[in-house]
């Protein structure tokens, strides 16, 4: 495992990084979340800390909190090294973990758009509230069922 190994980051790779960076800001990643991510998708092994450090140039506090928001939305994974208190990271190869908390969540949306229905005082707002709904549970089975196809392939 490259728990000591320097991460040499080729132009391409470079800008691998900074491209998903600039396309995940819009969804609300912060950009050096997404960097962090998007060097971690193109390791082959897991990665120390330090080696993200060094191939991110951010300090060690602040790798260490970017790998716990990406874990946290499972986006990469923790993998411990035997007899020792490090830890390496690895990208997480298969999205559904996350994609599922989006589905459940936007079932919750959907729930609450609903069950607030009479919190709207106008014709105007009642539809809003009901296409949100009804756009929020759409959205929640075609996750669903892209992670139902996905595991069974």
């Amino acid at each position: 495992m490259s728990n000591i190994a320097k991460i040499k980051l080729n132009p391409a790779q470079q800008h691998f990084i900074e491209e998903l960076a600039t396309l995940l800001l819009p969804w609300g990643m912060q950009g050096g979340v997404a960097r962090l991510y998007a060097l971690l998708i193109l390791q082959p092994e897991p990665v120390s800390l330090d080696a993200i450090c060094e191939a991110l140039e951010i300090s060690k506090s602040t790798a260490s909190v970017t790998a716990r928001q990406l874990e946290q939305a499972k986006l990469i994974k923790r993998v411990p090294v035997k007899g020792s208190k490090r830890v390496l990271y690895v990208a997480a190869s298969d999205n559904a973990a996350t994609v599922a908390d989006q589905a459940l969540m936007l079932g919750r949306f959907a729930q609450l758009l609903s069950s607030h229905q009479s919190a709207a005082e106008s014709e105007v707002v009642n539809r809003r509230l009901q296409t949100m709904a009804d756009f929020s549970r759409v959205m929640q089975q075609v996750m669903e069922d892209a992670i139902r196809t996905h595991s069974k392939a």
